[in-house]
């Protein structure tokens, strides 16, 4: 081999070492960032599933009301309002209900929920098609004065009134009806029931 032949393979060979050393730079950036982003993420879950304290809504009772206060045709045979009664789970921060969503189904009819503050303190006429209200049955301190944002806090306990019949849920006797409130944060509650045989 000449010297000019070995002077060019050398340069070959660094051009590869070199060109070797860019693209195991390239991948070790493009494979970092995502291992990055998961390895936050895992953090993330692993936080809440650790956490000692759960966050969100206890169901106590469901009621159902064939009155409707809207009508004054007097009790039909179907429930026309829905009453749930709830507190915070144990440990549970406080929470607020503006930004609740409570789904509602009887099996044929879907409806999504929001919270509408009332002034007139008649909570079951003031619920409607898409929207539910709740009424502080206890206040405990610290007290909430506000209505337009009622806040939950250890001890609190809210009636929540959906309008069944506005949002056109037909709840006659043996029928399945499904409730699920989800808090701006924390674990969504579920509730689930079949009306009686005969009212």
């Amino acid at each position: 081999m000449r010297y000019d032949e070995a002077e060019g393979l050398g340069v070959v060979t660094l051009i590869v070492f070199i060109a070797m050393i860019i693209v195991a730079t390239v991948a070790a950036v493009v494979l970092f960032i995502p291992d990055s982003t998961m390895q936050q993420q895992v953090e993330e879950n692993s936080d809440i599933i650790w956490d000692p304290c759960p966050t969100g809504f206890k169901v106590i009772n469901v009621v159902g009301d064939r009155d409707n206060p809207n009508d004054s045709a007097g009790p039909t045979n179907r429930i026309e309002i829905i009453e749930i009664k709830i507190r915070l789970l144990a440990g549970s921060p406080a929470m607020g209900v503006t930004d609740t969503i409570i789904e509602i189904t009887d099996g044929t009819v879907d409806a999504n929920l929001t919270y509408v503050d009332t002034y007139s303190g008649e909570f079951n006429q003031t619920a409607s098609t898409t929207q539910f209200t709740m009424q502080l049955l206890r206040d405990v301190a610290p007290t909430n004065d506000s209505t337009t944002s009622p806040l939950l806090t250890s001890g609190d306990v809210g009636l929540i009134f959906i309008d069944a019949n506005a949002i056109g849920l037909n709840l006659t006797a043996q029928t399945t009806c499904e409730i699920i409130i989800t808090p701006k944060y924390g674990i969504r509650s579920l509730e689930s029931f079949t009306t009686p045989s005969v009212y």
